[in-house]
């Protein structure tokens, strides 16, 4: 069969782990030799039969710089991780260039990476795009805003943009390839496996593409348990590079209900200062599936797998995003009503007010259940079958 590649190069957490791990199970079911190149490793076994596929370190770029203003555009986020120069990306690209020749690739599969589209157009390998809304932009110029509630100066996306793909014309002339007119042709490929749903797209005016459905693992981890009593059900799924992570889990100890609690990267030593009698920590992920019934509620930074886990579920939601695709998709969400969001400007939120509030709030509880009930027909076993059918017609072309 076919040697695929998988490439993960930009951004963090389980999501994009999660959303791989379906693909490439069916993938390697299927008899294809599929290597993977993640920008994060450590927790891989977590999520794939590591018998069956070769893991590797993606390339990546790496940035001490501290920047000051905001990121505004998916054209601004890419100038700061690599394309800011001919001789940043250059040796970015010649690196998964050869990353793909020693593994003989034949497709790619690419989720928030950039640069492995553009190194496969300059070896003319078939490529697609697979993931979240947000690592994929509509066919625009220039990019839309990702902050609408920021202002910009007039100009700045069309300048930012225009700044990038000069850069990124420079390698492709190294290669002999034409050249974009606009950088939304970077992603002009095979097919754009557009993971997400209408309402969770971070881009709210899309005019082409097709929705997949989102990507996430259902079954990995451990089994969602809490104590038998007449109390709600509450999941935290946090991040320890959360700001106000202390005041958030103290703010556990003042709520009655049962509160099971992830938090990624919090140590051992630190846990018993956040144990309290509703309060119980697991160290393990938690498969998204054994909510289902059980969580009457989630709290967690509005990763896009999760989010859309949870609503499929037709579980209400508190998000406290930390980053740019995280604020974008919340407060989406919250215009529609299908969620309580806490902002990262907040310096000083009411977390136990807030979590009761949502939990009580009737009108997320609807929009929610219509939500689940709009696409209780979503099948994510299908979904992948889908997919990776799409990626064998590519391959025989």
């Amino acid at each position: 069969m076919s040697n695929i590649t998988l490439c993960w190069e930009l951004g963090g957490g389980y999501g994009h782990l999660a959303g791989f791990q379906i693909l490439a199970h069916k993938l390697t079911q299927r008899k294809h030799t599929v290597n993977a190149l993640l920008r994060e490793t450590t927790r891989a076994a977590d999520f794939f039969k590591l018998d069956t596929l070769k893991i590797e370190a993606a390339p990546f770029f790496r940035s001490s710089k501290k920047y000051s203003s905001p990121t505004i555009s998916y054209a601004d986020i890419i100038q700061r991780l690599g394309y800011q120069s001919i001789n940043t990306l250059l040796p970015l690209v010649k690196h998964w260039r050869k990353k793909f020749i020693d593994h003989k690739t034949e497709l790619v599969i690419a989720d928030y990476s950039p640069t492995a589209l553009l190194a496969a157009r300059t070896l003319g390998i078939p490529a697609t795009d697979y993931g979240a809304g947000f690592f994929s932009p509509p066919a625009v110029y220039p990019l839309p805003t990702l902050t609408p509630w920021l202002r910009s100066e007039a100009g700045f996306l069309e300048y930012i943009e225009n700044q990038v793909l000069v850069v990124i014309n420079e390698v492709l002339r190294h290669y002999s390839k034409a050249e974009l007119s606009y950088l939304y042709e970077l992603f002009e490929i095979e097919e754009n496996f557009l993971c997400t749903f209408p309402e969770l797209d971070h881009y709210s005016d899309r005019s082409t593409g097709t929705y997949w459905g989102p990507e996430f693992s259902n079954d990995v981890g451990i089994t969602a348990r809490w104590p038998k009593n007449n109390k709600k059900n509450i999941f935290a799924y946090l991040h320890r590079s959360y700001p106000f992570l202390d005041e958030l889990l103290l703010s556990f100890g003042k709520i009655e209900e049962n509160i099971l609690v992830h938090c990624v990267g919090l140590p051992s030593e630190k846990i018993k200062k956040y144990t309290f009698n509703n309060v119980i920590f697991c160290k393990d992920p938690v498969k998204m599936k054994s909510l289902a019934g059980k969580a009457d509620f989630v709290i967690s930074h509005s990763g896009h797998g999760s989010t859309a886990a949870c609503l499929l579920m037709s579980i209400p939601q508190l998000l406290l995003p930390t980053q740019l695709e995280q604020m974008t998709l919340a407060n989406k969400l919250k215009q529609s009503k299908l969620c309580e969001t806490i902002s990262i400007q907040d310096k000083t939120p009411n977390y136990v007010g807030l979590i009761k509030s949502t939990i009580q709030n009737t009108e997320i509880k609807k929009q929610v259940k219509l939500f689940a009930n709009h696409y209780c027909n979503f099948d994510q076993q299908k979904q992948i079958e889908k997919i990776v059918l799409c990626c064998e017609k590519i391959l025989a072309k």
